[in-house]
This record gives C-alpha cells, sequence and structure tokens, in this order.
C-alpha cells in the first residue's frame, strides 16, 4: 500500500517509471525538472535544451552523524575575512563554530532548546557577537511562561576564550530574531518574532521590537514594546529592501506574505502580497519566504518564491501584476505527502553570475523528499518565466547560509540537517558546504 502511494504521488507530477522506482528505492538520483509554473517536468522541451545547467558544486563536509540540528548561520568568528559556520540545535543545545577553511569545531556555548540566530558587533568591539533565541522549552504546541529567551553572546575576540552570555528579554515561542534600524537609524534594533502567541496555536503572535540600552555590558534587559498583534504562525522572517529609509522585512505567516515595517512612532505598516496557501487541513498560508530579483529581460523584477504553509509541501511563486501593488501567486510544484516533505527554507542569490538570482529551497525530510533543490529562472518560447529545478543534495536540510566561502567572487552555500525530537530525526544530520565551482 505504502508503495502504491508512493508511485501514485510520484505519477501525479510527471515522473517516468523508472525516476519512480529511482526514488522509491532511494538510489541517488540527480533530479532535474523544468518547472513550467504550475506543472512539474523531468524532460524539458526543445526550446529549453540549451538553458545553462547550475555551476558544479563541490560538497565538503564539516559534520556528520549529528545528534541535533536546526540553525546554521555564515558569520565570520576569527576577523580573518572568511565567513566561519555558526550551528546549533534544540536537542542538545551546543552553540559551536567551525572555522573556515580547515572547518575545525569550536565550542561557542550550551543552551536549553536554541532555535534562531542573527549577527553583529553589539558591543562595538570590533568583533562579531551572536544574538540568540533560545528555551523553547514545550513550544509551540505546550508553551510554558517560561519558554521564550532571548540573549546575546559576546564574541571573547583574540582571547578566544569563554563566550559570555547577556540577556536581552524574555518572549514566549521567539521563534526568529531579525536586526536592523526599523523606527531610527540612531541604533540598531533587534525584531523578535516568536512563532505563536503565548495562549497556544490560535493566538495572536506578539512581534517585540527591542531597543539597544545605553550600555549593553551592565543592562539587566533591554527595553522592549510589542509593535503587532495581528499575524499567527508566524514562521518566516527574512530582510525586505523597500528602497526607504527605515528597514524591513518579509513575513511567512498563516496570514500569507506581507511586507512588515514601523513607523517613526513604532505603529506597523502592513502590505499585503498573498494569501498562502489555502486548501490543506492542518494549517494555511506561507510558511517560508525570500526575494529574488531579476534583470530586464524578464518581465518583471523580482519575485517571491515561497514554501507552504507552515512545514508545508507546496512551493509557490509570487510575481507583480504590473505596478508591482498587487500579485500574482501561481503554484510551482507540490512535494508529497505532506507529513513527509516538508519544506524548512528559501534563499536567493545569483549563483551563475547572470545576473538573475536562483533559489534554494531546503527539505528537511524524509526521503526521497529531502535535500537542496536549485531553482533557475530561464525565459519560454512565450517570453514567460519558469524555473529549471535540479536536485544538489539528498540529505536532510533544516537551513541553508549563502557566503563566499573560499574568496572566488562565487556565491557558495552551507546546510545543515534537521534533527529536532517531536518534529523529525534526520538518519544523519550533516553539516555540508557547497564550493561553487562555476562551470568545472
Amino acid at each position: 500500500m505504502i508503495l502504491d502511494n508512493h508511485i501514485k504521488q510520484l505519477k501525479k507530477t510527471g515522473m517516468e517509471p523508472l525516476r519512480v522506482l529511482a526514488s522509491i528505492i532511494r538510489l541517488p538520483v540527480l533530479l532535474c525538472a523544468l518547472v513550467i509554473l504550475g506543472m512539474p517536468y523531468l524532460a524539458a522541451p526543445a526550446w529549453a535544451q540549451d538553458s545553462p545547467n547550475p555551476p558544479h558544486f563541490e560538497k565538503i563536509t564539516v559534520a556528520t552523524q549529528q545528534t541535533d540540528g536546526y540553525w546554521v548561520e555564515a558569520v565570520d568568528i576569527n576577523n580573518d575575512n572568511k565567513p566561519d559556520l555558526v550551528t546549533s540545535g534544540l536537542t542538545v543545545g551546543k552553540v559551536v563554530w567551525y572555522e573556515n577553511p580547515t572547518w575545525e569545531e569550536h565550542d561557542i556555548t550550551q543552551l536549553p532548546k536554541p532555535v534562531a540566530l542573527a549577527q553583529d558587533d553589539i558591543d562595538g568591539d570590533g568583533w562579531t557577537d551572536i544574538f540568540i533565541s533560545h528555551d523553547y522549552g514545550g513550544c509551540m504546541f505546550n508553551c510554558g511562561p517560561e519558554d521564550g529567551k532571548i540573549s546575546w553572546l559576546r564574541n571573547p575576540g583574540e582571547t578566544g576564550g569563554e563566550w559570555d552570555v547577556y540577556h536581552i528579554g524574555d518572549l514566549v515561542a521567539t521563534h526568529r530574531l531579525q536586526l536592523g534600524h526599523f523606527t531610527t537609524k540612531d541604533e540598531l534594533e533587534l525584531l523578535a518574532v516568536p512563532v505563536v502567541g503565548s495562549a497556544g496555536v490560535e493566538s495572536p503572535v506578539p512581534i517585540t521590537l527591542y531597543t539597544k540600552p545605553e550600555d549593553v555590558l551592565t543592562a539587566d534587559k533591554w527595553p522592549s514594546k510589542i509593535v503587532d498583534e495581528s499575524f499567527h504562525i508566524i514562521h518566516g522572517v527574512v530582510p525586505y529592501n523597500s528602497g526607504e529609509e527605515l528597514d524591513s522585512v518579509l513575513l511567512a505567516s498563516e496570514e500569507g506574505i506581507n511586507i512588515f515595517s514601523l513607523d517613526e512612532t513604532h505603529n506597523p505598516v502592513i502590505k499585503p502580497i498573498g494569501t498562502g496557501e489555502l486548501g490543506q487541513v492542518d494549517f494555511k498560508g506561507s510558511g517560508n519566504v525570500a526575494i529574488g530579483y531579476l534583470t530586464e529581460k524578464f518581465p518583471f523584477d523580482h519575485y517571491f518564491p515561497t514554501a507552504e504553509p507552515f512545514h508545508g509541501n507546496t512551493i509557490a511563486l509570487y510575481t507583480p501584476t504590473g505596478d508591482n501593488q498587487s500579485y500574482e501567486r501561481k503554484v510551482m510544484y507540490e512535494f508529497g505527502p505532506v507529513d513527509e516533505s516538508v519544506a524548512h527554507h528559501v534563499v536567493t542569490t545569483d549563483f551563475d553570475g547572470d545576473g538573475d538570482d536562483e533559489f534554494l529551497l531546503a527539505k528537511r525530510g524524509s526521503r526521497p523528499w529531502q535535500g537542496v533543490f536549485y531553482y533557475d529562472p530561464i525565459l519560454n518560447e512565450n517570453s514567460k518565466l519558469e524555473f529549471k529545478m535540479t536536485q544538489l543534495s539528498d540529505s536532510s536540510t533544516a537551513r541553508i547560509a549563502i557566503a563566499d566561502f573560499n574568496g572566488d567572487g562565487l556565491k557558495d552555500f552551507a546546510t545543515t540537517g534537521y534533527y529536532t525530537a517531536g518534529y523529525f530525526l534526520a538518519d544523519n544530520s550533516e553539516v555540508l558546504v557547497f564550493l561553487n565551482r562555476g562551470d568545472d
């Protein structure tokens, strides 16, 4: 019965019988498909045969058989102008960094259930510090009153000693952190976003703004203010360049995709992009979002790729309708079944140097629905936007970090596996670096 269900699901995507069999028995198949908005194909039509293949990525294994895995961040920890990697997870709670280029592991700290990371030199000593949410407790479904803390970790600098932990605030179910200048250019601010409200999954999320105190080394906590409570189940928070002086973010939530900013009086300014996926039973809306930019050969200059809904299996695309004031949503691909094919992160950048942003999709698993999928924008014979899809990795992927790790001017990426009790435990949670080797 399970085999029959997999065959039916895969045939719905247009997969050839051999591909169906290969995916089921978990052979290492390089899945390459042309995704026409709303319909995936494995064999590209004639007009697409000359479209460029993705760059060659060289895989480097940094860590394997982890008993943890959730977050990965590219951070220059030791000030050598090379991006290192910081990883953490909710199961063991160790926060570590891997030194580029040897990828030697170094301990930072250990905290109960760390979730989100952010970075900045907050004390002004010239060394990048880490912001972290932790003590996630029983969230998101059984949050307690103490389940959610935010701290910053002071980089010890040249001494390489202990990382001191400084308290920022308590906020139940904090799941994402974003640093920026949201109400003033004078000082850095922290936007802290829980995944749910303290009363449960159906309660509104208290998006909270933390203001940097005068002395971050002596402050007991940071001044804070709830700035919005109109969203539910927020899983994606990413920077958005609005062209304005103050910073904005993109939110992926039960309400779909929205551009979120604050005015100088801390009042929210919200611009809806789309409602997200509304046809599934357990959740609705959007779970992850990114923004990709395009050159003038395309009919519009940007697009929003999404994974929908929360921990969902649907990949959708939002494109401007002409005036950039409204957007059209089209489903690109549906992986399945839902509970076995969770899409957990979306990122964009120009990997192949053609001026147009590709996007990467992180799939946590299980097989065959796990790994990293690469989507390359191309024009079809009717001058419509389409994407060529290639699977770059079949290792469980919770999140993706983009950086130029070897200084050759090309964008690389790194991943960490998903290993979180109560959600999904990868059979081999790995930290991997993929070096962009261009056309080699």
